[in-house]
């Protein structure tokens, strides 16, 4: 799984991805086919209960390894409408893990994933299914704080050839 790395050009401040947030994951993504995946470590402040990592954190890695395949593979955004997480086993705190989204469906307007959260002997830990839809910088822009254009800006860096 040696995929070539997504350059991030985020600019905002997303706990997940954002270069700039102090207080962030500050992931980095790497493509695969169909998909992509991160490698990361969660610290223990981010426990639902001592050693374990919050469930609610395990979710936000799921998504945003499907969103990054959004922006990715297709130089747009998504929406979840809808997503699903079995906690197969615990995730420990201060031990890396692999997480990783394929593309089980798509449509013009939707995609679906299939995502999972392994540690590093290869053990599944979490597995998910979510239901996206595609977004444009419109509407991203009058769900949050962000300035369409640039938006627009952003994604041109991931416009496919």
């Amino acid at each position: 799984m040696n995929g070539e790395e997504i350059p991030n050009y985020w600019f905002g401040n997303c706990f997940g991805c954002s270069r700039k947030n102090t207080r962030g994951l500050n992931l980095r993504f790497w493509l695969k086919d169909g998909g992509c995946y991160t490698r990361c470590t969660i610290p223990d402040y981010l426990c639902g209960i001592d050693g374990v990592v919050h469930g609610g954190i395990i979710t936000l890695l799921l998504e945003e390894v499907a969103q990054w395949t959004i922006i990715s593979h297709f130089g747009k955004f998504g929406m979840t409408r809808e997503i699903s997480a079995r906690y197969l086993k615990p995730v420990p705190t201060n031990t890396e893990i692999l997480v990783e989204a394929q593309i089980s469906n798509q449509s013009e307007k939707n995609i679906l994933f299939c995502s999972t959260v392994h540690n590093s002997e290869g053990i599944l830990l979490t597995e998910s299914e979510s239901n996206w839809m595609f977004a444009s910088p419109g509407a991203i822009s009058r769900a949050t704080a962000v300035d369409e254009s640039m938006l627009r800006e952003f994604l041109a860096k991931y416009s496919q050839k």
